[in-house]
């Protein structure tokens, strides 16, 4: 909201050197001081240092589309940077892995924030602000959380609708502001298509990408994106494209992630960002909508467990030695795990690996404990147990899931390719107004209903019937999964002694998820090979 945020500056009075969005941050500093975040809206993470007062402010945008890491010494001196990596190059000495972090990896499949993979290292949570002066402590505060209420159920539902087209076009509006062509990562799914039927309502002249995999029918949505750009009349690049090294593109995509995850979704971005960059510097992507308007299918099967009963079943499995006895005593560890909470049964939902005792078994050599309320605490720390049930775990998908594993993988690859990547239905004003809806009856729940609504009339049913596809990569049955067995061993994390070799255990034949837990620890090889390795070739700096 740069152009607006300026204009009302100049009527308070201020006066502009530059046309840089950057220079707007001053001026609206100056004015508001720290509240100056409060009149932000997109995506940011800056630091602005006040000469006069000798103070230090840094923010973060509200769902963490931008990074942002912070270190503070025994001394009280601080460091900035906006990726680990960069963060970990400016102290003394590089920092070893965190323990905990590389346990929720192994169990959530990424490193929620505030942690960071650097010991001492920490994230600036998203919706957060950091102020510092020298002599004194690092102060953080909370400038903004998702809604913690829905409305009041109505009949209204026209106006709804009507409102949400009027926000959704107010939004869009201020998106597709820039001075370049704008593009459009379409996959012919319900979020991406409401973009594309949003930007041709307004009239921009938008270009469609979409990546197919020909080898993969089942998995391919380039026809559905073909008759949603035709019927749009929008221009449709579509490029089919054919791996044959899955190991190459993992490296590739490994080195450009500066904290580890366990996501195959990192390669298919690699990919996309790689060929989109050849045609745009900025495009627009439908992100979001499944956390915002409840699109995920783990929102659908939300019947209470007996909970009580399966908590003290799996203290008493735990006792007895665990999941690691045995494959029966693993599955039934799994099992129990899943049905003692509403946590626990979203955690396995989401991402089904690795228990918090295998990953604390795994990391013994690192002196980590890791039990389940250390493994859920990220989602705990979210959670408003007043909200109905599936709004609960939109807000906690929204400010985990979204802000530490989607979105970084976003960030980091579109930067890696010198393109930003826009998300309209993460801006803030959508996120509160999709995320207070009344929630629908539960018979009549499908999945992002409102959207549903919108694209009715305005795109073939085709795409409504679609079903959706996941963004993970739909190649790695091509992995030898023995050698990949060999790569994890000639780990750094193996070698060096900071795994147990009970990690083989927990990948031996007859495990459940065999393969996903296998691909879990070949990221964190490939990952370890370049930062852990590849380290010492990092000129490190002193802190002043």
């Amino acid at each position: 909201n740069y152009a607006n945020l300026r204009s009302r500056l100049e009527g308070l009075g201020h006066t502009f050197a530059s046309d840089s969005d950057s220079e707007i941050l001053v001026h609206a500093y100056e004015e508001w001081g720290e509240e100056c975040v409060d009149q932000l809206e997109g995506m940011f993470a800056f630091a602005l240092w006040d000469t006069r007062k000798q103070r230090l402010l840094a923010a973060r945008d509200r769902v963490g589309m931008k990074p942002l890491y912070y270190h503070v010494s025994p001394q009280g001196q601080l460091a900035l940077a906006s990726e680990a990596g960069s963060l970990a190059a400016l102290l003394p000495a590089w920092p070893s892995p965190d323990p905990e972090a590389l346990a929720y990896v192994m169990t959530l499949g990424y490193v929620p924030s505030p942690w960071s993979i650097w010991q001492g290292c920490r994230k600036l949570e998203p919706g957060h602000l950091l102020t510092w002066q020298s002599g004194d402590t690092v102060r953080l505060r909370r400038y903004w959380a998702p809604p913690t209420e829905v409305v009041p159920e109505t009949n209204a539902a026209y106006d709804e609708q009507q409102e949400w087209e009027q926000l959704l076009s107010q939004v869009m509006r201020e998106h597709l502001l820039g001075d370049v062509p704008i593009g459009l990562f379409l996959s012919g799914g319900i979020d991406s298509t409401t973009v594309a039927v949003t930007m041709r309502e307004l009239g921009y002249p938008a270009t469609a990408l979409t990546v197919t995999f020909p080898s993969q029918p089942d998995r391919c949505e380039g026809d559905v994106a073909r008759q949603v750009a035709g019927h749009l009349g929008l221009e449709h690049i579509c490029i089919p494209l054919e791996i044959t090294d899955v190991r190459s593109l993992l490296d590739s995509s490994m080195h450009q992630c500066d904290e580890p995850a366990g996501y195959s979704a990192w390669l298919s971005m690699h990919l996309l960002c790689q060929v989109a960059s050849r045609h745009f510097k900025v495009i627009m992507a439908g992100d979001g909508g499944d956390e915002v308007f409840a699109g995920y299918r783990w929102y659908h099967d939300l019947s209470p467990e007996r909970a009580g009963f399966h908590r003290w079943a799996r203290r008493a499995i735990r006792s007895a030695g665990g999941a690691a006895t045995s494959i029966s005593a693993g599955r039934i560890a799994s099992s129990l795990f899943r049905r003692s909470g509403l946590l626990h049964g979203h955690a396995w939902r989401v991402y089904p690996r690795f228990l918090p005792e295998e990953a604390e078994a795994i990391l013994r050599p690192m002196g980590v404990s890791f039990g389940d309320e250390q493994m859920l605490l990220p989602l705990q720390r979210h959670l408003v147990p007043s909200l109905p049930t599936r709004r609960a775990l939109q807000r906690i998908d929204l400010m985990t899931f979204c802000s530490d594993a989607v979105l970084p993988k976003v960030d980091r690859l579109s930067m890696a390719f010198s393109m930003e990547v826009r998300t309209p239905l993460l801006d803030r004003r959508i996120v509160e107004w999709g995320l207070t809806r009344p929630m629908p009856r539960e018979g009549a729940f499908q999945g992002k209903d409102l959207l549903r609504r919108y694209l009715r009339s305005r795109v073939p049913r085709a795409v409504l019937e679609h079903r959706k596809q996941g963004f993970s990569l739909p190649i790695l049955n091509q992995l030898d999964w023995s050698e990949a067995l060999e790569e994890i061993e000639a780990s750094p994390w193996v070698q060096e002694g900071y795994w147990s070799p009970r990690w083989r255990r927990c990948v031996r034949p007859g495990v459940r998820y065999r393969e996903a837990r296998i691909w879990n620890l070949l990221s964190l090889a490939k990952w370890g090979e370049h930062w852990l390795r590849g380290k010492a070739s990092v000129n490190h700096r002193t802190m002043p």
